[in-house]
């Protein structure tokens, strides 16, 4: 079955910009669960403030057309048409390729011991304060970073770093320590789990057994800030 890409522009009626870009983000929540729902955004011409456009990529016509049967999404469609001027004007197409696309459906599977991962502290001089290893390049995984980070007893990262887009989680695997996550700083210890959003810098600190960590989440190249100042020593 052929991924389906769907490209639809909606006229609000005059002054009704803002309501009609509201109510499709709410069809947008709707379609978070929606089975084969890979992308629906809801855009707004910075030119045409009453034009809306919507882009959509699903995994097959079957599940677009399933979720428009969505009782959740056929609710919030009166509210939607009385705010339009006109009908929706909308084209479907075939998906290729390019960045950000991941067919759907793919197999195969890489097992690698995290030691065997190349060690990239004494690359950048941070031998002292521990070992990192960044695993996605030797595992083969496309979308998902993992690192694996141990801070000897004591230390505390020399800078702190935060994402545009990725959403990362930490375990904490042994030992414990403390994080600093923008201007709160808490303790943490083995087997706490800490999600922490894009935005938000963050740097850790080994209490006297280390600390061990592992990262997990989204890969998007170029996607990271240092901060070298974050957590200065005390």
């Amino acid at each position: 079955m052929p991924e389906v890409s769907r490209y639809a522009k909606a006229i609000a009626k005059p002054g009704q910009g803002d309501a009609l870009a509201d109510a499709l983000l709410g069809v947008a929540e709707t379609l978070e669960a929606a089975p084969g729902c890979l992308l629906y955004i809801i855009n707004r011409s910075p030119t045409e403030p009453e034009t809306i456009w919507v882009t959509e990529l699903w995994r097959s016509r079957e599940d677009l057309e399933a979720a428009l049967k969505l009782e959740s999404a056929r609710a919030l469609m009166p509210e939607v048409m009385e705010l339009v001027e006109g009908p929706f004007e909308q084209i479907d197409l075939e998906p290729l390729g390019g960045v950000g696309h991941r067919p759907p459906g793919r197999t195969g599977y890489t097992i690698v011991n995290v030691d065997a991962v190349e060690d990239m502290a004494p690359k950048y001089g941070l031998s002292e304060m521990g070992e990192s290893r960044f695993a996605r390049e030797t595992l083969g995984a496309v979308d998902t970073g993992v690192a694996h980070q141990r801070l000897r007893p004591g230390r505390r990262q020399s800078f702190g770093h935060r994402h545009d887009r990725a959403e990362e989680v930490y375990v904490v695997l042994g030992g414990s320590g403390r994080v600093r996550i923008d201007d709160e700083i808490r303790d943490i210890d083995r087997l706490d789990m800490i999600r922490l959003a894009p935005g938000s810098m963050r740097a850790f600190e080994a209490g006297p057994e280390g600390l061990e960590l592992l990262v997990v989440g989204p890969h998007h190249k170029g996607d990271g800030e240092m901060a070298p100042e974050f957590w200065p020593a005390d």
